[in-house]
This record gives structure tokens, C-alpha cells and sequence, in this order.
């Protein structure tokens, strides 16, 4: 790794929470999600941190893989925050899913509303929350809106 990489990362400590900045990067790539996996592994393993977080002050878009990355360790017991987000991340659809509101500037991974869910309730949960819109009242033309997004085809007017 070199050492451009790592003075951009930065550590500090908040309570029993060990949080983790790339320091300016707006746009996270795979070499930054691999510097932050490389960093938190660290704090988790080789320093025993059970509660990690990460700052996204100056961050405008993450890879998906860095909250399938921060799933995990969820799963597997670590409290998971996120600090400062700005509002394009907080639009991200994992963001939106499975964080919630800690306080002014943080959000903790939390999986409540989708734990114990059946499929069937967990798409039904998806639909209601993250794919409704406002405009569309009648449900013919949610279930269309929904098929035009998943299949990328837009329903036609009847030929008269």
C-alpha cells in the first residue's frame, strides 16, 4: 500500500466506537473500499473493537459493496455506524433501508424492520417504503410502474 494511501486514512476513538475517515475523497473506488476494509479488519481483529464506524463527511458516493462489507460484520454482532453523511448518500437505497437515525450527524446499521420477515413480507416492505411513488394512487398502475422498472419496458397505450 502506499503511503499516499495510507496518511489519506485517519482513526480516532468515540466512546467504544473506533471511526474510520478517508480524509477528502468524495468518490470511494475499489482501492478506497479495500483501504477501508484493510483499516476496519484491523480494528476488529487485532484491537477487538466491537462497535466500528465510518465518517462520510466529504463522501458523494459509496460502491454497494461497502455496505454488503459492513453487513457482515454486522451479522456476525459489531455495532455499525455511520457519521456525517451527506444527502446523496443518505438517498442510497442500502442507506435508506437499513440505517437509522442515531443523532444529528449518525446513523446505526439496523436491520429491525426487515428481521424475522418472511420473502413475500420483505418485498412487500420494499415495495410500500422505497419504491412507492406519491403519484401513483391506483394499484394497476404501481404494479406497472414496478414492471417497467425491474424489466426496463414501459407499458404502452391500447391501440384503438
Amino acid at each position: 500500500m502506499s503511503s499516499r494511501k495510507k496518511q489519506r486514512l485517519s482513526v480516532r476513538i468515540e466512546g467504544d466506537f473506533a471511526v474510520v475517515a478517508l480524509d477528502d475523497m468524495e468518490i470511494w473506488d475499489g482501492a478506497d473500499l479495500a483501504l477501508l476494509r484493510e483499516a476496519l479488519s484491523a480494528l476488529i481483529e487485532k484491537d477487538g473493537f466491537r462497535a466500528i464506524g465510518v465518517d462520510l463527511t466529504s463522501v458523494k458516493y459509496i460502491p454497494s459493496g461497502f455496505f454488503g462489507m459492513l453487513f457482515e460484520w454486522y451479522e456476525q454482532g459489531l455495532k455499525v455506524r455511520l457519521c456525517s453523511p451527506q444527502k446523496n448518500v443518505e438517498q442510497m437505497l442500502w442507506f435508506r433501508m437499513f440505517f437509522v437515525r442515531e443523532d444529528a450527524t449518525s446513523y446505526r446499521l439496523s436491520d429491525d424492520e426487515m428481521r424475522h420477515n418472511t420473502p413475500n413480507e420483505q418485498v412487500e416492505y420494499h415495495r410500500r417504503e422505497f419504491m412507492e411513488d406519491p403519484e401513483l394512487q391506483d394499484e394497476d398502475e404501481l404494479e406497472e410502474h414496478i414492471k417497467a422498472v425491474r424489466f426496463g419496458v414501459k407499458a404502452t397505450e391500447p391501440i384503438i
